[in-house]
C-alpha cells in the first residue's frame, strides 16, 4: 500500500469517496468517474481481484495518488476489521460518501432447489458484509457523511416480482439489506449520529453479474455508465431527512 497523500486528509478542501468492491461492473465505474471528476477515492477489492483492479484503474487516470486500493474481503470479518483499523490510523481522514457495491447474483436460486451453502452465500456477500462493514465503520471516530448501500427492486417487498424466477437468495439478501439499513438509519438517528444512510437500486445495469440467461425479457437496461453518473446526483443530494430512505438511480423513491 502506498502512503496515503495528503489529499486524503479532512484539512483539505477535497471529497472523498470509500467505494467497497471496487475491481469490476458499477464499483469500478464509481473509481473511473471520480477520478475523471477530480475526487479523492478509497477503494477496496478482495485480494484474488488486486491485480485486476490495479491495471483498470491505471487506465482509467495517470493521477494514481488520488486512488489507494486496500484489501476487503466482506465475507470475512477478520478482514474488514483489519481495513477498517487500516482507515482508522490516518490522521484526520474524512469520509464524505461510502458506497457499499459489494454483490453477487449465482443464478439460479430457486427456493425448492438452492443449498444451505448458496443461501448462505447470498446473505453473508449481500447482507451481512456490508453492513458489518459499515458498523464497523461508524464505530470509529472517522467522519462519515453518507453511506449508500447497493440495493435493488428485486428486494422491494412493496413491489414483489413474480415474474423473477430463480432470484430467491438473490432477493432475500437483498430484502434482508433494506430491513437492516432502515434499522441502521433508526439507531443514528436515535444516537444523535448525523451519518446518512441510503439504499439505492441502480437500474438494470449491463454488468458481468447480470450477463446471464433469463426466460423473460429485462426492460430498460443501462449502462453502468449512467447508472453510476446518476446514482452519484441522488447520493450527493440527499439530507439527513433522507436518512433511511430507498432511491433509483432516476431519483425517485423505491417502496420498501
Amino acid at each position: 500500500m502506498n502512503q496515503i497523500p495528503d489529499v486524503l486528509y479532512a484539512d483539505q478542501d477535497f471529497t472523498t469517496w470509500l467505494i467497497v468492491g471496487a475491481s469490476r461492473g458499477i464499483g469500478l465505474e464509481f473509481v473511473r468517474q471520480l477520478l475523471a471528476r477530480g475526487e479523492r477515492i478509497i477503494a477496496t477489492v478482495r485480494e484474488p481481484w488486486a491485480s485486476h483492479a490495479s491495471g483498470l484503474w491505471g487506465q482509467a487516470g495517470s493521477d494514481h495518488g488520488r486512488c489507494q486500493m486496500y484489501i476487503c474481503d466482506i465475507l470475512s470479518e477478520d478482514s474488514i476489521v483489519k481495513f477498517v483499523s487500516q482507515l482508522a490510523a490516518i490522521p484526520n481522514l474524512k469520509l464524505d460518501y461510502v458506497v457499499l457495491n459489494a454483490g453477487v447474483l449465482r443464478y439460479p436460486n430457486r427456493s425448492t432447489e438452492l443449498s444451505f451453502d448458496e443461501f448462505a452465500f447470498h446473505l453473508h456477500t449481500n447482507t451481512i458484509g456490508p453492513i458489518i462493514t459499515a458498523q464497523k465503520l461508524l464505530q470509529t471516530n472517522i467522519p462519515i457523511g453518507t453511506i449508500a448501500f447497493m440495493s435493488s427492486d428485486s428486494g422491494s417487498q412493496g413491489n414483489f416480482r413474480e415474474i423473477e424466477d430463480g432470484f430467491a437468495a438473490y432477493a432475500a439478501s437483498k430484502s434482508a439489506l433494506n430491513m437492516a439499513i432502515r434499522h441502521m438509519a433508526a439507531e443514528l438517528k436515535r444516537k444523535d449520529d448525523d451519518t446518512i444512510i441510503l439504499a439505492m437500486h441502480p437500474g438494470e445495469v449491463a454488468t458481468d453479474m447480470a450477463n446471464i440467461n433469463l426466460p423473460w425479457e429485462v426492460q430498460g437496461i443501462i449502462s453502468p455508465e449512467e447508472s453510476v453518473m446518476k446514482m452519484m446526483n441522488v447520493i450527493q443530494s440527499k439530507g439527513l431527512q433522507h436518512s433511511g430512505t430507498f432511491w433509483t438511480w432516476e431519483n425517485k423513491p423505491y417502496v420498501w
